[in-house]
């Protein structure tokens, strides 16, 4: 039986993503740092600086490539904190983005960039060649694949995304304003249960929603100054998408991005950083109960790991918390609603283990 929910009622804002990030009033300062790179300190995004960086992008789609309103652009990628100015200059633009799995093969990318309408495509140095395949089975034309990320193309034969700028400066182009309830914000894959991925179209207003109610419901246990999110999952998934990439933008909470998960560099960043937030699936639970490495570490600076995908024991949860000191809650979702429905509050961790919590 579920359980009534004590989360407060919220009001949905009438507005688009970019709206609802840079129109809104914030409680934190525009020089608050968003995303840094886990692996090079001096790779990093404030607030001002991810608004800035992502009107360049969205003037550069309109002026260099004739960006209209409702083209899609593809992003196969591992986590990077490039990652949020190049979709949201995608929505300056009017666009709409398909993040897909960096580990797809070039058939697999091909299927979704043809599904999607795809009309061109941002990947890194790494999945460069795989991505160049892909695009040529979708009809991408070559100069329409672009990089992020720290290392460029010698060659110069493929662009960087902060190339992807208008030509003159005299020229000035207007945000797109959006419907949020009709425009689309993202076109994520589900794998489903059945055949081929299948694309989910989630409207800016989805997205909004959802970040209103994650911040009603559990976001007042975190705040802009005092935690620092630890961004390993995967940012082209729904999951990643919207508590990583949205909600520190939202909420002015440093985020510290992993471009994967590795244990020992997961556990590295918690120390360095003081990691206090961290969202994961079961398997990382499961090596932090198990793995002798983990007592190295100093962990203490973790004041909850919210698990989601799958459902934990009791026996995981007591383990992690015997060992380490660590809470750990659980949430539930999918790609259909942006994508927590429900979740523990966290002074109730403890007390409905198994469950995925409150509406």
């Amino acid at each position: 039986m579920p359980t009534k929910s004590s989360f407060e009622d919220v009001e949905i804002p009438a507005v688009d993503l970019w709206g609802f990030m840079f129109d809104q009033k914030k409680d934190f300062a525009e020089d608050q740092v968003i995303y840094r790179d886990a692996n090079n300190n001096d790779r990093y995004y404030t607030f001002s600086g991810v608004r800035d960086a992502a009107i360049a992008f969205g003037e550069g789609l309109c002026d260099l490539w004739d960006w209209q309103r409702k083209d899609v652009l593809a992003i196969y990628a591992p986590n990077d904190v490039d990652f949020a100015s190049i979709v949201y200059g995608v929505f300056y633009a009017g666009g709409i983005v398909s993040p897909a799995n960096p580990g797809y093969s070039p058939d697999e990318l091909a299927f979704q960039l043809k599904n999607a309408g795809a009309k061109a495509l941002v990947t890194t140095k790494a999945f460069l060649k795989p991505a160049q395949k892909a695009a040529e089975q979708a009809g991408i034309s070559p100069n329409r694949i672009i990089l992020l990320g720290s290392e460029k193309d010698e060659s110069h034969s493929t662009k960087h995304w902060t190339n992807i700028r208008k030509a003159s400066r005299s020229t000035r182009y207007r945000r797109r304003k959006l419907n949020p309830e009709k425009d689309l914000a993202f076109l994520v894959y589900s794998s489903g249960t059945t055949g081929l991925p299948k694309g989910v179209m989630l409207s800016h207003r989805n997205i909004v929603a959802d970040l209103c109610l994650i911040k009603a419901c559990v976001g007042h246990s975190y705040s802009s100054g005092n935690d620092k999110i630890l961004g390993v999952l995967p940012f082209f998934h729904i999951y990643g998408l919207t508590g990583l990439i949205h909600q520190p933008l939202q909420r002015g909470i440093e985020e510290v991005v992993m471009p994967a998960f590795d244990l020992k560099k997961f556990l590295e960043a918690i120390q360095k950083h003081k990691i206090t937030f961290i969202y994961v699936a079961p398997p990382v639970i499961v090596r932090l109960a198990r793995d002798p490495t983990v007592p190295n570490y100093d962990l203490s600076s973790v004041r909850m790991i919210t698990s989601g995908a799958a459902p934990l024991t009791q026996e995981l949860v007591d383990t992690v918390h015997k060992k380490f000191k660590i809470k750990i809650n659980q949430a539930y979702g999918l790609s259909e609603t942006s994508p927590m429905t429900h979740t523990q509050p966290w002074d109730e961790w403890y007390s409905s283990i198994g469950s995925v919590g409150k509406m």
